[in-house]
């Protein structure tokens, strides 16, 4: 058996010699034993020019950041998306890069240009994805992921048209409802949309005007409290409940402060779910924010299932 070392030596040889697919065969039995994002450039650059654009574009954006870091890579993780068709997660991946915006405009008029091409060439592909990324609610929410997942190859105009109408939709789970919405914020949608909130009610936003999952003043309040009240008593519970009011959070996005009226009462509501201590006495608010609580579980549950 071929070691590490010998593996690396082989593929350059055969990149070197144009022989690409003994190269990714290669590097990628090398990358099984090791990682690094070296080998992760190699073994991309070899599956590129073997045409294996998915596989590629997978393993790129396992050091998505790293590869974002110069112009020059940060091509080579937008080709491989555009080439495998997933046009909103390339650009998903050049937003992150508004810190450069001469290579973000010359990007996304590449991503629109390669959209035009796949509106041209693959519209029938785009329209029957499209109808399956309305028709999301039909789902089992554990199955509506793959759909989320796949409607990344939607062209812009196409997921915006389907993402708005799934804001609304009654019956999509709320955490779906939610990636859906954070999609568009990563995407820098500046449109306002109608969202609808884990209490039913509709609310307009702004995507790109959102702040990032958890970054909110009720959030960081809501973790501040619950590491002060247990993280140096219960590590344990703490961390639990840590994901707990993570997960919690997702479902209250973007605007939790609509809900979350008392943070130290949704912590204490928090703790007695999780550690089957009885509820004190309680408000008519605290009552409201306890069936959000509850509210939560009974869609986890739905999400497990």
């Amino acid at each position: 058996m071929a070691t590490f070392q010998q593996l690396i030596t082989d593929g350059k040889a055969a990149a070197t010699d144009g022989a690409w697919s003994s190269a990714a065969s290669q590097f990628e039995a090398a990358y099984q034993l090791k990682q690094s994002y070296e080998l992760n450039q190699q073994l991309v650059t070899a599956l590129m020019h073997t045409k294996k654009y998915t596989q590629a574009s997978t393993l790129a954006l396992e050091y998505e950041e790293t590869y974002l870091a110069t112009d020059a890579t940060a091509d080579v993780l937008v080709t491989s998306l555009l080439q495998s068709q997933q046009f909103i997660q390339a650009r998903l991946s050049a937003q992150l890069r508004s810190s450069a915006p001469a290579w973000l405009t010359a990007t996304q008029a590449k991503i629109l240009t390669a959209e035009k091409q796949a509106e041209a060439t693959t519209q029938q592909t785009l329209i029957i994805t499209m109808k399956q990324f309305y028709h999301l609610s039909d789902l089992q929410v554990i199955a509506q992921t793959e759909r989320l997942h796949a409607a990344k190859r939607l062209t812009l105009s196409k997921y915006l048209t389907a993402a708005k109408f799934l804001l609304i939709d009654p019956f999509l789970h709320q955490l779906s409802r939610v990636e859906v919405l954070y999609t568009l914020r990563g995407l820098g949608v500046c449109e306002p949309v109608e969202f609808e909130t884990l209490d039913q009610a509709k609310i307009t936003v702004v995507p790109v005007e959102l702040p990032p999952m958890g970054a909110d003043s009720i959030s960081e309040t809501l973790q501040a409290e619950l590491q002060q009240r247990l993280a140096n008593q219960d590590v344990t519970l703490y961390e639990s409940l840590q994901r707990s009011l993570s997960l919690e959070l997702m479902y209250l996005y973007p605007h939790p402060e609509r809900i979350v009226t008392n943070s130290q009462e949704w912590l204490t509501g928090l703790v007695t779910s999780q550690t089957g201590q009885q509820s004190p006495k309680v408000t008519v608010s605290t009552q409201k924010m306890f069936a959000m609580q509850q509210k939560i579980q009974q869609l986890n549950f739905e999400f497990a299932q």
